[in-house]
């Protein structure tokens, strides 16, 4: 029996005949790989151009724009771009920006229709096919231009057209030719898939993330902190994984989104995605580079929506809450950076806070600071995520449990059995009734307000169960319920205004 090569994470290896699947290669090597994941084959590659060209560069005098043309434009398009080569802007308003005029033979169009933002059109200065104008949609809105024309989106630049004014220059415009791998490529979890001579096999992509951003590399590894990255979107350009979308991250590098680049987004509606790009593109100031996929951009490329792909990253994260000091101890050393404790330092410590909390200062500062409390402090709870996932998407954040293991909620009023915890948060949530109590809330459940309710947000607690108001002393149609606290015992002598930390049981 012939043995059979392959490429493995980008590495040939020799199978002894015995090795026969995915299975049976991971079980006979160090290959890294989580059960549930995401595993990308190749079986061939073949080089070649092109035919269809669906993006276009268009350079101004103010930076270059990008766009893709839809397909049933595409002749349009190619028999007119040229003649807004070396046309002037002749208008820029909040809602467009047009460069031109050129004579074509497009039919008048009176009607109104729907323009989205990005969106490029055609448009006809006075509905006259001798004043054609390439136009770019930079709001919403709906009217007449002429033609009912949507040619494409503007896909990158998008920050040059808010910047272009009257007069402004298209200097050029030139299609963007593209050499593709054509491959047999797919993606499996089926680990009794067969091995093929000369197959390709991605299990996981590194990031190696940049030393001088910290909060958007404390953005992704909290994405990652599971070392999965759930792909969420994908298009030609990238994929995407919004699972932190809203949470917010500061614009830090602003730098070109080359192949493998991995952003944040800092604004907008879709603040906190994280992308990872499949292709060169212009760079952009909604977008922070935070690193790139130093190896398995393969298994990127050919991911596929709701797919979780194995990540490694460089650095790893550095955490230290819900962590004992004798595992503290053990990774500052090998790490080499000091260590200072603060608050309890028993056998039986529990660390429930860091500084810095960021990764990245604590490689600069070459040290960190941790607070300590009993175990016997740290309140547990389960969250009823499958029954209310919206209210508790806003406990987690509210409490910082959907970045770190551990969080922590500060008491606000108290009475009889009854504790109520402030809740801020910069994020902005719809908290929509969902799962309501039918007739009793039982102690220890946790509860938030809903927007049924002028208090809505309110966290709380009560200690017995009640059937007629809920733990913010609400009307249990005003009550959502999140979950309930395990260990009700931190929570007997609590006060005002004091800080409880707490962690989600596995």
């Amino acid at each position: 029996m012939c043995a059979k090569s392959i490429i493995l994470n980008g590495k040939q290896v020799v199978l002894d005949p015995a090795i026969r699947t995915l299975r049976d290669a991971f079980e006979h090597s160090s290959t890294p790989y989580r059960d549930g994941h995401t595993v990308g084959i190749i079986k061939g590659r073949e080089a070649q151009k092109l035919d269809v060209i669906e993006e276009y560069a268009i350079f101004t005098n103010k930076g270059e724009i990008r766009i893709e043309i839809n397909e049933p434009c595409r002749r349009l398009w190619l028999r007119t771009y040229d003649f807004f080569a070396g046309a002037n802007v002749h208008w820029s308003q909040p809602q467009i920006v047009s460069a031109g005029p050129a004579a074509t033979d497009l039919k008048v169009v009176r009607a109104e229709r729907e323009y989205e933002r990005w969106d490029v059109t055609y448009s006809l200065g006075g509905f006259d096919q001798a004043n054609t104008y390439l136009s770019f949609i930079k709001k919403r809105h709906r009217t007449s231009y002429g033609t009912n024309i949507v040619l494409g989106k503007a896909v990158a630049g998008r920050n040059v057209l808010e910047k272009l004014e009257n007069g402004d220059e298209i200097q050029r415009i030139e299609p963007i030719e593209r050499l593709e791998y054509v491959t047999d490529k797919f993606t499996t979890s089926d680990l009794d898939l067969k091995l093929e001579h000369g197959m390709e096999v991605y299990t996981y992509f590194k990031a190696t993330l940049s030393r001088d951003v910290s909060e958007g590399v404390e953005h992704f590894l909290a994405l990652v902190k599971d070392g999965s990255y759930r792909v969420d979107g994908v298009t030609n350009t990238y994929v995407v994984s919004t699972r932190l979308r809203g949470r917010a991250s500061p614009p830090e590098m602003l730098d070109a989104r080359s192949e493998g680049a991995i952003t944040v987004r800092t604004s907008g509606n879709n603040r906190g995605n994280v992308f990872i790009y499949k292709r060169d593109t212009p760079s952009n100031l909604n977008h922070s580079v935070i690193g790139y996929v130093s190896e398995g951009i393969e298994l990127v490329k050919i991911a596929t929506p709701q797919q979780k792909l194995c990540v490694l990253t460089d650095p790893t994260r550095i955490m230290f809450l819900g962590q004992n000091y004798a595992s503290v101890e053990k990774e500052v050393n090998r790490l080499g950076i000091s260590l200072e404790r603060e608050g309890y330092e028993g056998e039986d410590a529990v660390v429930v806070r860091q500084s810095p909390l960021n990764t990245v200062d604590i490689l600069k500062a070459k040290s960190v600071t941790t607070f300590a409390v009993p175990y016997d402090k740290l309140v547990k709870i389960e969250l009823y995520e499958q029954s209310a996932p919206k209210t508790v998407a806003y406990f987690r954040t509210v409490a910082g449990l959907r970045d770190n293991p551990v969080g922590s909620l500060q008491t606000h009023v108290m009475f009889g059995t009854t504790i109520m915890f402030r809740a801020q948060t910069t994020e902005t949530f719809d908290i929509v009734p969902e799962n309501t109590p039918p007739s009793q809330v039982n102690a220890a459940e946790i509860g938030v307000s809903n927007r049924s309710s002028k208090y809505a947000g309110l966290i709380g607690v009560r200690l017995e169960d009640n059937k007629k108001y809920g733990p913010t002393g609400e009307r249990f149609n005003s009550t959502n319920i999140i979950g309930r606290i395990v260990n009700a015992e931190p929570l007997q002598n609590v006060r005002e205004n004091e800080t409880i930390f707490i962690s989600e049981t596995l």
